[in-house]
């Protein structure tokens, strides 16, 4: 059998599969014989004429599209009244829930445009049938069908819409599982295949939330930053800017702390602060730039001590008197006192 055959009759079976999945009223076939195909043509014409016969109309034409030995002539009659029916089926279902017509139609031999409008309102049934994760699965597939199409934005809202129903759903599936660690890959192929849209600081927001759930802070830390870089402008962006000293804090869980660490959100707090000093969130981020220098106190107390034991009296000094102005920058009493007892005994003064 030659290829050109084969590849003929693998289209004609997957346009008869198609078929199968479309309403077929007045016994219409999946696929009619070459001999039908006239009679098909003007039975599909004069279906469109009548206000409820556009669905038989599609089945006339899908089978007619599915027969073998087309003509020319035949072929580019069938796809302009193909498109004629889709396009007013497709109105005709607009906010229906019906995914499995309007996927049988995206499958059919269409223009590209309309074959993606088709697509998306089949994602977007999904959606409204709650089938959050095969509407994402869809959505991929029809990117890899369709890359840069024109309906880019269009299908960006639907990912995003299904990932954010994912991730702000608080039920559960086989009686334990939570949805909301589904929403991940969901967000995460939107805010990679669609950057700059208009969702995707809310994204972001959701997919860091997310992670400092799982305890992921390196992850939770590298979206909020990518939200910062991505949409500095948006109302979320204020509250990324103070998450990611909190998660620098929070997954320093070690009693030997990073100090780099310490110092990077040290910063990162202050700087927080100077620019948003009567925010609402202003009282959270005071809370952890207290934390912050307290950790940063114990951190030189101890190394003050361990050079009190080895005797290094430069040492010693050095580290006591860092940790006193340190305490007295957290406003912790018991670690003032502690840090001006140890400072008294480097300097051997009795005070500093």
């Amino acid at each position: 059998m030659s290829l050109p055959l084969r590849f003929s009759l693998f289209l004609l079976a997957i346009l008869a599969s198609c078929a199968n999945h479309l309403p077929r009223p007045k016994g219409i076939p999946t696929a009619y014989a070459t001999e039908q195909v006239p009679q098909a043509i003007e039975a599909a014409r004069d279906e469109l004429l009548l206000g409820d016969g556009t669905s038989a109309a599609v089945a006339h034409l899908a089978a007619a599209q599915a027969a073998p030995g087309l003509t020319t002539e035949q072929s580019a009659t069938i796809q302009v009244l193909l498109v004629e029916a889709v396009s007013k089926r497709l109105e005709e279902l607009r906010g229906s829930n019906a995914a499995d017509e309007l996927e049988a139609l995206a499958e059919l031999e269409l223009p590209r445009d309309l074959a993606v409008r088709a697509s998306l309102a089949a994602a977007r049934a999904m959606l409204n049938l709650g089938e959050r994760v095969d509407c994402h699965k869809y959505l991929v597939k029809v990117d890899g069908r369709y890359p840069l199409h024109a309906r880019r934005a269009e299908s960006g809202r639907l990912l995003f819409e299904a990932g954010r129903s994912l991730a702000t759903d608080q039920g559960t599936y086989f009686w334990f599982m939570s949805y909301r660690p589904l929403a991940t890959p969901i967000l995460e192929y939107f805010v990679q295949n669609h950057p700059e849209h208009a969702d995707g600081a809310e994204a972001y927001a959701l997919l860091a939330a997310i992670y400092e759930e799982e305890r992921s802070f390196a992850e939770a830390i590298r979206r909020n930053r990518d939200l910062l870089l991505e949409y500095p402008g948006s109302h979320q962006a204020i509250a990324a800017r103070a998450r990611i000293p909190h998660l620098r804090l929070t997954q320093l869980s070690n009693p030997e702390y990073d100090r780099t660490e310490m110092k990077v959100a040290r910063e990162e707090l202050i700087s927080w602060l100077d620019d948003n000093a009567s925010h609402a969130m202003a009282d959270e981020v005071r809370i952890d730039l207290a934390d912050c220098m307290q950790r940063l106190t114990d951190s030189d107390l101890a190394i003050a001590r361990f050079y009190e034991t080895v005797e290094n009296p430069a040492g010693f000094e050095f580290h006591a008197r860092r940790a006193l102005e340190e305490a007295r920058e957290g406003g912790n009493k018991n670690q003032i006192a502690e840090a001006f007892d140890l400072l008294a005994q480097a300097t051997k003064t009795g005070a500093p």
